[in-house]
């Protein structure tokens, strides 16, 4: 029902000729004024929501994300992250480039948060609304990296209306394609009130976390918790069978930082006598995240000791 737009047009700043209430309490538009008033009032608010807006790598994988505060804390999906304590890679819309931390998430929500590593520098950043609010129907903006980041496209725009409204769940018509995951929702005055999670059957049929989510889990989010999964102790290596002899050791993890390898055969785990995989689980059972501990190894024939420091994952 919108005419087409170039988002990137700067609006007349006038005031509005008609009453753009509409926009809020889920009517359509009545006449062709009111559809003029609100094609420059997207292009309004896409002005105001790009450049917040960010694409997020995480290796190979990508999605998007939203800034929401000056000192650069992200809102995106937790499925776009994966767990806490990860390293991505942030583009803004200008092609300029920072590394983030992945902070807390919660997959039952599908909410995820990060913070950018330069905390000295001040971020552009989106106004936070209220989704308890919403109104079934309401006219709302989704934007995102459809398909990844497109230096040469750019952000892509969809106009489109919520369908369904509750604490958990949003659901509206907006258009989405794998990569605009973690992007912003936004009202008709630019305010955030969801991210984008899941794609549903139809292209127009899909489900944003409600900003609410966030709001309720904020401080959980910002700690690196992992909402409602038990963290546990780890160190990041696989044993042969139940032999004592290392056959897999997990990129960037305590025993590849402590310079574990596949091959190493474990004789000694803090202090006990080992010979099998089920005496050095025995023996890890004592072990918490944080510990410093001592495992002795036999490399090239000759014993080796290496220390490292206990991590954490989450079952």
């Amino acid at each position: 029902p919108v005419a087409a737009v170039n988002p990137d047009s700067t609006p007349t700043a006038t005031e509005p000729k008609v009453d753009l209430e509409f926009l809020f309490n889920g009517e359509n538009p009545t006449s062709l004024e009111q559809l003029r008033e609100m094609q420059d009032r997207v292009r309004e608010v896409y002005q105001k929501i790009k450049p917040a807006t960010v694409n997020i790598r995480m290796q190979e994988a990508q999605g998007t994300g939203v800034i929401v505060s000056k000192d650069g804390y992200i809102l995106t999906a937790a499925h776009v992250i994966g767990d806490p304590g990860q390293e991505a890679i942030i583009t803004f819309p200008d092609g300029r480039t920072v590394k983030a931390k992945t902070l807390g998430i919660n997959a039952r929500f599908d909410s995820g948060m990060l913070r950018i590593n330069d905390k000295d520098e001040s971020f552009p950043y989106l106004d936070l609304g209220v989704s308890e609010d919403l109104v079934k129907g309401q006219w709302v903006i989704a934007i995102g990296h459809p398909g990844g980041l497109d230096k040469d496209r750019g952000l892509v725009l969809r106009v489109g209306r919520l369908l369904s409204t509750s604490h958990e769940v949003l659901q509206t018509d907006c258009v989405l394609v794998g990569g605009d995951s973690g992007g912003p929702l936004v009202d008709m005055n630019g305010d955030l009130i969801g991210i984008h999670s899941r794609i549903g059957i139809e292209l127009w049929l899909n489900m944003h976390v409600p900003i609410d989510v966030f709001l309720d889990q904020w401080d959980q989010l910002a700690d690196g918790e992992n909402i409602g999964r038990k963290q546990v102790a780890y160190l990041g290596f696989s044993l042969e069978g139940n032999t004592n002899e290392i056959s897999m050791i997990d990129s960037d993890s305590p025993a590849d930082k402590a310079g574990l390898k596949t091959k190493d055969k474990i004789i000694r785990f803090i202090g006990s006598e080992v010979t099998t995989k089920k005496e050095i689980a025995s023996a890890f059972d004592k072990v918490a995240i944080g510990d410093e501990i001592e495992i002795t190894i036999v490399r090239d024939e000759q014993e080796k000791i290496i220390k490292l420091t206990v991590g954490k994952t989450y079952k």
